[in-house]
């Protein structure tokens, strides 16, 4: 069907700029952000998560069980990326370090 009627990603996402450049020239910021969005979940650039579970039902959970559970759920590649991460040295702020007031970092 894809080929009948010539849509490709690329088609998709001209299409999508063209109408996300209208959008801003008539002044609509909504219509030029979900242009944008919609570009950026073709891509992949933006991934809706959903979580499942009750609150706190993942508290106990080791390492070794969520990367098995993600592989079981999305496979080999993204359980092994999942493992690398978990590998990774923490990099979490100490306690006693002050946290800047809203807006300071800007």
């Amino acid at each position: 069907m894809t080929y009948k009627t010539k849509i490709s990603l690329e088609s998709l996402l001209s299409d999508l700029a063209d109408d996300r450049a209208l959008a801003r020239e008539l002044g609509q910021p909504s219509a030029a952000i979900a242009a944008t969005t919609l570009a950026a979940k073709l891509t992949g650039l933006l991934v809706e998560r959903k979580e499942s579970g009750a609150p706190g039902d993942f508290a106990g959970l080791t390492a070794e069980q969520a990367i098995e559970q993600v592989r079981k759920d999305h496979g080999e590649a993204k359980a092994a990326a999942l493992a690398a991460l978990l590998e990774q040295p923490d990099t979490s702020l100490p306690d006693d370090m002050p946290i800047p007031a809203s807006g300071a970092l800007n």
